[in-house]
Formats: structure tokens, sequence, C-alpha cells
């Protein structure tokens, strides 16, 4: 019975938090908010990444790491479809540091942004001299999956901190 419960809790949970990560793409694409969008869409997703690490453990966090920037472009993201697993890519790795540094969450978290920046910048530069994109192009993807992936992945781990505390206060009570 537990195995159960426990299987229905993770699938819930994984569940709640993709279907919150492909909300908030919703909402940034929805809502003009200019140059700030990719920071604050961005900074959410990334928290909810986190929070499904923290709360469902490594599959949860890679599930929703690895289905959230196919969610993005279903939500009308300009990025390239065959981009969407080097994002994939970063996502699991920001989630992967977080889980295997739980110790210390806060190193965790910059690792995690630090290692996911890194990929996202060599996989853009990569994957846009392989594809031959025209300037214009290549020039909006790398100005995206640069420097403001570290800080929204750094923004996004203090919020999934805030909120996971804020809901082990509500868990105990």
């Amino acid at each position: 019975m537990e195995n159960k419960k426990l299987s229905v809790h993770f699938i819930a949970r994984t569940a709640i938090l993709l279907a919150l990560t492909i909300v908030f793409q919703t909402i940034g694409r929805a809502i003009p908010l200019g140059q700030f969008n990719q920071f604050i869409t961005g900074s959410l997703v990334n928290a909810c990444l986190l929070i499904a690490a923290a709360t469902t453990g490594i599959w949860g966090g890679t599930a929703v790491a690895v289905l959230a920037p196919f969610g993005a472009i279903l939500t009308g993201a300009s990025m390239p479809l065959p981009f969407a697993p080097v994002v994939a890519g970063g996502n699991f790795i920001l989630v992967l540091m977080f889980v295997l540094l739980k110790k210390n969450r806060i190193l965790g978290i910059c690792a995690g942004a630090v290692l996911k920046f890194a990929f996202l910048f060599a996989g853009v530069n990569i994957f846009v001299s392989l594809m031959g994109l025209p300037a214009q192009k290549a020039g909006a993807m790398i100005a995206t999956f640069s420097w403001p992936q570290l800080v929204t992945a750094a923004i996004g781990g203090v919020l999934a901190l805030l909120v996971l505390k804020a809901l082990g206060r509500v868990i105990k009570a």
C-alpha cells in the first residue's frame, strides 16, 4: 500500500510541477513583459525544476527538466525544435547538481546554475554553427542562451528555496 501511495504522490507532484511550468511559459508569452520576460519566466521555470527535484527526487525533476523545453515550443517559443534536447540537457544538469548536492542546497544551485549556463552557451554556439542560421536568428539565440541562463537559474534557485521552506511549514502544520 505504501508503494502505491508513494507512486501516486510522485506522479501527482511531477504532473503538477510540469503543468505549472507550462502555465508559466504560457503566461510569459501571453503577457508582453519586454526585455524582462526571459528573466521572469525563466526564473519561474527554473524554480519549478528545482522544486520538482526536491519534492519528487531525481526522476520527477528529470521529467520536468526534459519536458519543459518541449512545453516552451508548444506555448510559442521561437526556439527551433532540434535545439530542445540541448535545453533539456541544461535543465537536467541544474536538477542533477541540486539533487547530488542536497546536503548544501545553495552549493547545488550555484554549481547547477554555472554548469547549466556553460552547457547551454557551448551548446547554442555549436548548434548555431552547425545549422548555419541567419545572423539575426543566431545572435538572438546566443543572447538568450548565454549569461541570462546563469541569472535565471540563480533566481529560480532562490525562489525554489523560499517555496520549499514555505511548503515545509505547510506540511508540518
